[in-house]
């Protein structure tokens, strides 16, 4: 139900973690995913859990460019609402790949003919996408446009421009 949603973040429920909570306590949840049992599983930690990360690289931009050296097909999307790793951001790791461009920043659509975010492509085989309209779990926000996105990357083409 998608009533009593804020406008334009529909599918978005923000009690969502709330649920995934509940479901990831459940007793048989966790023994179906052979997790460990008795244990206050959190969506995402919070001041009052301690808190211990050990951060990796300070960029994925060597690990990236490792990987199209190598020959593989990378595509990095960012929802243009996400406050936790702000498309602008992306923008400028992606720009650290000194990577020449293949087809140009363009819009792309969805099958309503909306626009679904915008695209770039460069050579190796490296895509960057934006999503319009979603935050930083682009499928919670837009999952009809995630989708066309990974339709697009297993077709191994572009999304519809």
């Amino acid at each position: 139900n998608l009533q009593g949603l804020q406008p334009g973040m529909a599918g978005y429920d923000p009690c969502m973690e709330y649920y995934v909570e509940a479901y990831l306590n459940t007793g048989e949840v966790q023994e179906a995913l052979h997790a460990r049992t008795n244990t206050n599983w959190l969506a995402c930690p919070r001041t009052s859990v301690p808190f211990h990360y050990t951060p990796g690289p300070v960029s994925v931009v060597p690990t990236i460019r490792r990987l199209v050296e190598r020959g593989l097909s990378i595509w990095v999307y960012s929802g243009d609402l996400d406050s936790t790793c702000s498309i602008t951001s992306t923008r400028y790791s992606v720009k650290d790949l000194n990577l020449p461009v293949t087809t140009p920043w363009r819009a792309w659509y969805t099958p309503d003919f909306e626009v679904g975010g915008y695209v770039q492509q460069y050579e190796g085989g490296f895509t960057f996408a934006s999503v319009r309209g979603a935050g930083h779990l682009v499928p919670s926000y837009q999952p009809e446009r995630a989708l066309v996105l990974l339709y697009s990357f297993l077709k191994g083409r572009l999304p519809p421009g």
